[in-house]
């Protein structure tokens, strides 16, 4: 058994300087530096378990801000600020967002139905809340049943040894995965005008960006194919670059006879003479006329 080390330094928490102008809600911090850092010794003001009371607390904290959070939503305390939306003194005054704002508020009321459920573990953070409302198991009104899903989470990891992560959570409720998504950079003003469009279409700008790659890389795709392909020779370039079989060459050699027979015999009669008195040669079906008298071998079938 290892010795008891004595804490001699700050473990990296050093005397805040009465001269500073912290903030008012650090007093709490400043409380805990004082019973818990600056004792020497191995000896508590308080008792390890009133200590590990308060450590669980704090793991737990985001029910305590989510429940805060809610009352000032929707009692409209934030009216004291003299802004009239819960999301302009989000933006205003809370230092989160308003959509990790809502999010706080609905992992709180996970965690508090958990807790009512007299569940003595919970989730720790408000990732794992939220992937466990995502449960694919439904309760008798449709809804994710969190309560049956947390203690599947439970017996999985009591039975693994594995911890609670949401990771672990996604894999066991949430099996369907979705897409791993990236982050693209991108001009503010360019993404406005994107959402601006998309609002057009009744879309969100991810929506209407995905539908433009999916069609820029389609058109891609097909377009590699023809680069794939010989491209079809010049009319003008008389060589052939592909070998063919000799029935082929010798029927389109006749064929090239009888093309340049018509235009020598347009060129002889007079270019106001009836249509009707010029030798037809080739008619719309492809058939050779019955002037034609030469033999003529038929392109192989």
């Amino acid at each position: 058994m290892k010795p008891r080390q004595l804490l001699l330094e700050p473990m990296g928490f050093e005397f805040p300087s009465e001269e500073l102008e912290m903030a008012s809600w650090s007093q709490t911090f400043i409380n805990a530096w004082h019973d818990y850092i600056c004792e020497t010794g191995n000896h508590l003001k308080a008792t390890f378990e009133d200590v590990e009371e308060v450590l669980f607390q704090q793991v737990h904290a985001y029910i305590y801000e989510g429940m805060i959070l809610n009352t000032i939503r929707f009692k409209r305390l934030y009216e004291e600020k003299k802004v009239y939306s819960f999301k302009e003194y989000c933006e205003k005054f809370y230092p989160k967002s308003n959509y990790r704002a809502l999010e706080t508020i609905y992992a709180a009321q996970i965690g508090w139905e958990l807790l009512c459920n007299e569940f003595h573990q919970i989730p720790t953070n408000v990732s794992q809340c939220i992937a466990l409302s995502k449960t694919f198991l439904k309760d008798s009104f449709g809804q994710p049943d969190i309560v049956q899903s947390w203690k599947w989470v439970l017996e999985y990891s009591k039975t693994t040894g594995k911890k609670i992560t949401a990771g672990l959570i996604n894999f066991l409720v949430n099996p369907t995965k979705e897409e791993e998504k990236v982050k693209v950079k991108i001009s503010k003003k360019k993404w406005d005008k994107l959402k601006r469009k998309a609002e057009l279409y009744g879309s969100k700008a991810e929506d209407l960006l995905e539908a433009l790659i999916d069609e820029f890389v389609y058109e891609n795709s097909s377009g590699s194919d023809a680069e794939a392909a010989p491209e079809p020779e010049s009319i003008n370039n008389s060589k052939v670059s592909m070998s063919k079989a000799p029935e082929t060459n010798a029927w389109e050699e006749d064929l090239e006879a009888l093309v340049q027979e018509k235009n020598a015999n347009e060129v002889n009669y007079d270019t106001t003479a009836d249509s009707q008195s010029i030798p037809e040669v080739f008619h719309p079906t492809g058939d050779i006329s019955p002037g034609d008298k030469r033999p003529i071998r038929r392109p192989p079938t």
